[in-house]
């Protein structure tokens, strides 16, 4: 009797066990939920960020700008700046983490038995429905936050090029998000020094071909334009290049190869090499030229650090994607999301594109009914924090949701 009573309670046991890792799948201390707990973290801190940036545009109706050439904003307080520059950190963490979930997807699904046809399907079409998104949900909604009121993208001359159309097509951070995952299923079986070469000829070409200033005007032809160069031109507006930010989703893909064959030793490094690119970007800047596309227009701290970021310059890669990883290394170090702004930074990372379309629509239509002129900064800021408390809650529920799915749904790609 005793014997079948021990029995008993451990069945009671395991059920309760499988129970709560089904009902929270993310709860498990395991090293490799541990990691993903923090990539979670990062790329939920990289999201709240980016939402400063887009009520500042749809709210306040402002936006800075920083162009290979033409429009290039110089700041005159510290508040406008640092705004902007904050958001930075955003763009170069979305492709970079990007390629290493694309990395341990590949590893976790080779595990599971899946052939490499299969798993390039499924990043196809993960990047396929991205495009998708991106020309259906995304686009409209910054349509609808600059077309309801006066704004500066857009107006000033320094974005009108002679001879060239409107643009009717817009490229967004998405649309490269995904053709470059597009593109990295038809690499992803290709062994890490292929990837290594990808990101180099992609980062040094962009260094290397973008045109100076003074080239403005130059009618390039279209596949220069939507591969290497952001402007309007052939009725289109590139503002997200694909080669180069293509170029940082493969070194996200090299680094994610490497927490699958050695987290510890991954995860150690990331210190230094953030501070290694930082360094790197510092020195690039001093010394001035290659890598930088424009140079500081005057000697203050703001324009040393008011880097291009369209077509992004390899001192703005270097910078931004330093301190991305000098953020998950501390992320790692205090295993933040142990804590509560950890755990609701990890639940924003956890459904980011739905996290992603929400927040447009909501700050565009808070913009489009309460802001038609615009406001300052304070306002920003205040709508700014109180519309995290309703995108908490709604990517909440749907991280939720889509756990209950089949791990190949379509829900989970959101």
């Amino acid at each position: 009797c005793g014997s079948m009573v021990r029995i008993e309670k451990m069945l009671r046991y395991s059920k309760g066990v499988r129970k709560d890792t089904m009902d929270h799948p993310h709860t498990r201390r395991s090293p490799s939920a541990d990691r993903l707990q923090s990539i979670d973290v990062l790329r939920g801190l990289i999201m709240v960020l980016m939402a400063l940036d887009h009520v500042s545009l749809m709210v306040g109706r402002f936006h800075s700008q920083e162009m290979w050439a033409g429009a290039w904003t110089r700041y005159s307080s510290t508040v406008a700046f640092v705004t902007r520059f904050v958001s930075h950190f955003c763009a170069p963490g979305f492709f970079f983490l990007m390629g290493v979930g694309l990395s341990l997807l590949a590893d976790s699904r080779a595990k599971q038995g899946w052939s490499q046809g299969r798993i390039s399907r499924q990043v196809l079409v993960r990047g396929l429905l991205l495009i998708g998104v991106a020309t259906v949900l995304e686009v409209p909604a910054f349509l609808t936050a600059i077309l309801s009121g006066p704004s500066e993208v857009g107006s000033s001359p320094d974005f009108a090029i002679p001879g060239m159309t409107q643009p009717r097509w817009v490229l967004t951070v998405l649309f490269a998000l995904g053709v470059s995952m597009a593109a990295s299923a038809m690499f992803i079986r290709f062994r890490s020094a292929v990837w290594a070469v990808l990101a180099a000829v992609a980062l040094l070409a962009t260094a290397l071909t973008t045109p100076g200033p003074e080239d403005f005007a130059t009618p390039y032809n279209f596949w220069r334009t939507v591969l290497m160069v952001s402007r309007w031109s052939h009725g289109v507006w590139a503002q997200y290049p694909v080669i180069p930010w293509f170029g940082i989703a493969a070194l996200g893909v090299l680094f994610g190869r490497w927490i699958a064959a050695d987290r510890r030793s991954a995860f150690g490094s990331l210190p230094w090499l953030g501070l290694g690119a930082l360094a790197a970007a510092l020195a690039l800047r001093a010394y001035g030229g290659f890598g930088n596309l424009r140079l500081p227009r005057d000697g203050s701290w703001i324009e040393f650090l008011n880097f291009i970021k369209y077509p992004p310059a390899l001192v703005f890669t270097l910078f931004m994607l330093g301190g991305n990883l000098l953020a998950w290394a501390a992320i790692e170090r205090t295993r933040l999301w142990t804590n509560r702004a950890g755990g609701i930074l990890r639940v924003f990372g956890q459904a980011p594109l739905a996290y992603y379309i929400a927040h447009l629509w909501l700050f565009a239509i808070v913009g489009a009914i309460g802001f038609r002129h615009g406001t300052g900064y304070a306002t920003v800021y205040a709508v700014w924090i109180t519309g995290l408390l309703p995108l908490y809650w709604f990517t909440r529920w749907y991280r939720d949701f889509k756990m209950a799915t089949p791990a190949e749904s379509l829900w989970r790609f959101f």
